[in-house]
């Protein structure tokens, strides 16, 4: 019985712990939710005013737009993929949903570029084409996110891919988030809301030369910001759930421990008693 007892208290002093843990692992998702959300909309802004420009340059100078490589519809399809996961787990059904997503919908001999170590362990096993991989996610900046990217957008400058698509887990709320897939070049054309006048120099392809790479840039910026704040959520989510999974736990133990007790001294009373009426017996024969 005493074994059984010293067991139970063990089991709930780990327990206690593991909940210690978990509860501190929730705040700080929350905490890094919030910051991410306030980062993304700042760059939803910054890249719709991109869109903006794009839009009316292409619209004034459609011919110009037309035979941008950028717009341009490549004449042999061989897209490329952008998969973003996160570097660690504990955070529920995050990065299997996306990469069930991946399975469902790419197939594997065409190109990836693989950001987060999760999803890059899991693709590289299952024999998906990758062709990039970047694992540094923490801290990242649109500055670093325009480095990441350079190579991607050589080999689509240099007509290697046809499209660029990005796979990511879109933010809906704290408590719904779900693969999502979004393209990135090539752009379509489309109509301005107001007409002006503007000089361009040294000429519209020029500029749209120069605004399309930031633009794209912004957009997997923005990307790679709404999947950390779902990663965030979903993390928060899970410790929630064994949060209460732990206090369940604990409920369940503290009775087994008390039932072990009562058992304990129970049995304590009834040897206590038993002694005593043997006594009794013994001083009756004498």
């Amino acid at each position: 019985m005493a074994n059984q007892m010293a067991a139970i208290n063990s089991r709930i002093r780990s327990v206690k712990s593991t909940r210690k843990i978990v509860r501190a692992m929730s705040l700080v998702s929350t905490a890094k939710l919030q910051k991410s959300r306030a980062r993304v909309a700042a760059n939803i802004a910054y890249s719709g005013y991109y869109r903006q420009v794009i839009d009316r340059v292409s619209h004034l100078g459609a011919e110009a737009a037309a035979d941008s490589i950028y717009f341009r519809a490549a004449a042999v399809a061989n897209p490329l993929h952008i998969v973003i996961t996160s570097n660690s787990g504990l955070c529920g059904a995050y990065n299997d949903e996306l990469l069930k997503y991946v399975a469902r919908n790419i197939p594997h001999d065409e190109p990836i570029f693989a950001i987060g170590s999760y999803g890059i362990k899991r693709m590289r096993h299952d024999g998906f084409l990758l062709v990039k991989t970047f694992d540094k996610l923490e801290n990242i900046d649109q500055q670093t996110t325009s480095l990441l990217i350079y190579d991607i957008m050589e080999l689509y400058r240099h007509g290697e891919v046809s499209s660029i698509d990005i796979i990511y887990t879109h933010y809906i709320n704290t408590l719904t988030f779900r693969p999502a897939r979004y393209s990135l070049l090539p752009l379509t054309i489309q109509p301005a809301g107001v007409q002006d006048t503007l000089l361009m120099e040294p000429s519209r392809a020029a500029v749209l030369d120069e605004l399309v790479p930031l633009y794209v840039s912004a957009l997997v910026y923005n990307t790679l910001l709404e999947s950390k704040i779902s990663e965030h959520a979903a993390r928060r989510a899970a410790m929630e759930s064994a949060n209460r999974n732990a206090e369940q736990l604990l409920d369940e133990l503290t009775l087994k421990r008390n039932q072990a007790r009562q058992e304990a001294i129970t049995q304590e009373v009834t040897e206590i008693t038993s002694g005593s009426q043997g006594l009794g017996r013994k001083d009756d024969d004498e």
